[in-house]
């Protein structure tokens, strides 16, 4: 046809054919055609649907191990922080101790020079 279809009845030239729709003209065809259609449409949208499922629980997975992840490093850092607060305790402890043994040495000390002083007061 080369293209182009010619009338010369009326000089009608045909050049291109735009086609809106077909229909099949047998009602089972048609059925089955609709039911085709619909079934692949079943078919995509429930692939789409399971898609999206598998995706959404791959990116929960992720968020709870990365929730798990931080949770324990938080906790390992609170034992740090609560290991050095126990030795900061126990060091403040032992100076407090060593300060106050050092404190009543100094007194007993002082109490025995004194002592001393006054014995030799009273002898002179």
């Amino acid at each position: 046809v080369k293209g182009r279809f010619f009338f010369p009845a009326n000089n009608l030239v045909i050049t291109s054919i735009d086609i809106q729709s077909v229909e099949p003209v047998d009602q089972r065809t048609r059925d089955a055609l609709q039911k085709s259609v619909q079934l692949a449409i079943e078919i995509t949208t429930n692939s789409q649907e399971a898609a999206a499922r598998h995706e959404a629980e791959r990116l929960e997975q992720k968020a709870k191990g990365a929730l798990e992840r931080q949770k324990i490093m938080d906790e390992a850092e609170a034992e740090r922080s609560r290991k050095d607060l126990l030795e900061l305790q126990a060091n403040s402890a032992a100076v407090e101790s060593t300060g106050q043994a050092k404190a009543e040495a100094q007194s007993r000390a002082e109490a025995a020079k004194i002592e001393g002083e006054a014995a030799v007061e009273q002898a002179k």
